[in-house]
């Protein structure tokens, strides 16, 4: 396994261009204007959160797929989209940097989600995660924390249960820290745990999401299916090919489903405005050479 990892760091390096976001190119970033159109922190009936994988400038792969739920539940006016914000740096950097990179995406996503639901409480919450956004978005939902590639990740609770029930969907793919043979795992990779296992306390509070999670990983995976081969780093940069369709219409269904009725306290109301919230996180990082982006997880 060791050895897989590090050809991952030094040699997965995948083209780099703006000019284009479509699903049929998964090594294009998908930064177009017609993405970031969608990019917003106002009260808006559906919220998108993103977590871009390791060394993708923001919104990374998953921009295309955002920008196409946001299209089908009604344009611009009833959705928006914002990125969690944290490094994402990979392994290329020091064999620190991923877990000090993972535990800021998990802190920062978690006051990224209060923020918007204290401010926006009938607002539908989505989130979406790629590769180590992948596990941060699990971290920010059932807590996270643990020794992973040769790091180990601070740990962080649950995400508040309060704030919990406005997300109606969330979906990861390739993600680094999962645990095999849960209920909400679609793909062949479900027999096989990612880089590492979720401890228990984590998987129990990530669990109570089962019924608005999926959790995406091919076998082959060498990121999240540790242990199926041949390992093959087409099995997990093809997500945005072989998915984009099945889970926008997932999405888009979970999002439309009326919400439950909440009980009654008499206080809940719709506040409007933009979130306020202090990141700690810093801001995207590329490493290029020539026309090529080095991507490493």
């Amino acid at each position: 396994m060791k050895a897989s990892l590090s050809t991952l760091a030094l040699i997965a390096a995948v083209a780099f261009a703006q000019d284009r976001c479509d699903a049929q190119y998964p090594n294009v970033y998908c930064n177009t204007t017609d993405v970031l159109a969608f990019e917003s922190y106002d009260c808006k009936p559906f919220h998108i959160f993103l977590a871009r994988g390791s060394d993708e400038p923001y919104p990374g792969r998953q921009g295309n797929l955002t920008r196409q739920i946001c299209s089908r539940l009604g344009g611009e006016d009833q959705c928006g989209y914002e990125n969690i914000e944290y490094p994402a740096k990979s392994t290329a950097w020091g064999k620190e940097e991923w877990c000090k990179s993972a535990a800021q995406g998990a802190a920062n996503g978690q006051a990224q989600f209060s923020g918007y639901a204290q401010n926006c409480p009938n607002s539908k919450l989505i989130l979406l995660g790629f590769s180590q956004g992948a596990s941060v978005a699990q971290d920010v939902l059932g807590g996270g924390g643990g020794q992973v590639f040769e790091c180990s990740q601070a740990t962080n609770p649950p995400l508040n249960s309060t704030v919990g029930e406005q997300v109606v969907a969330a979906v990861t793919f390739g993600a680094v820290a999962r645990s095999k043979n849960q209920n909400f795992t679609v793909g062949d990779g479900k027999p096989y745990d990612g880089t590492r296992a979720r401890t228990t306390d984590q998987l129990a509070s990530l669990s109570k999401y089962s019924d608005r999670l999926q959790d995406y990983c091919h076998f082959g995976d060498p990121i999240c299916a540790i242990g199926s081969e041949p390992q093959d780093l087409d099995a997990h940069l093809n997500y945005f090919i072989l998915h984009n369709e099945e889970v926008l219409d997932w999405v888009v269904q979970k999002a439309k489903t009326p919400k439950a009725a909440p009980a009654q306290d008499g206080n809940a109301s719709q506040t409007g405005g933009a979130s306020s919230i202090a990141f700690t996180g810093l801001g995207p990082v590329m490493v290029l050479f020539g026309t090529m982006v080095f991507f490493a997880l």
